[in-house]
């Protein structure tokens, strides 16, 4: 298989008809030109560069080459832009507690149903994330909130737990507590 880079190098030499100046076309060194013609030659079987004279110029194989790379350069680098243009980006705010549990199955089928976006996933608290998406670091973000604090675009309910303490159990005072720590902390 032909490397795109001996190919590039072999149409800035001819462009040029130097080995010096296509190396300053593709920012390598003139002994970097010269091997990768070598490399180029050997690789084809024929001598692509007729060098005996002040200029460079084609042999018969190396003019029927010289059309084929500059469309094969060309199709890579339309191939390059297509992709570039087709590859969007997504940036996505959860909270903590959502982004290892529930959310990642979703995000994977995302991924899996579309592939030409590449998400990025910030997580954090949920303050932060609306914090984040109003200043327009993040395209989207699902947050917690708590009432009064304006209408959900989608709401849902989750199931909730009661985790008691053996060592300091909290379930028979009155009032009972939502929520109870040792005092020395977790």
């Amino acid at each position: 298989m032909l490397d795109p880079l001996l190919l590039r190098s072999f149409v800035a030499i001819v462009d040029s008809g130097s080995f010096t100046r296509a190396g300053e076309r593709v920012h390598l060194t003139q002994s970097t030109i010269s091997q990768q013609m070598r490399r180029l030659e050997q690789q084809l079987g024929c001598p692509l560069l007729d060098r005996t004279g002040r200029q460079v110029v084609t042999t018969v194989e190396g003019e029927k080459l010289l059309g084929l790379a500059r469309s094969i350069l060309a199709l890579l680098a339309r191939a390059e832009a297509q992709v570039a243009e087709a590859s969007l980006q997504l940036s996505l705010g959860v909270p903590e507690d959502f982004a290892a549990g529930a959310m990642a199955p979703v995000l994977a089928a995302f991924a899996r149903d579309y592939p030409q976006v590449r998400l990025e996933v910030h997580s954090g608290l949920s303050h932060e994330i609306w914090q984040r998406f109003e200043a327009g670091e993040l395209d989207l973000a699902l947050v917690k909130q708590a009432r009064g604090q304006g209408a959900p675009r989608a709401c849902w309910r989750e199931p909730l737990a009661w985790v008691d303490s053996r060592a300091w159990p909290a379930s028979e005072r009155d009032p009972l507590p939502l929520v109870v720590f040792p005092s020395e902390g977790l």
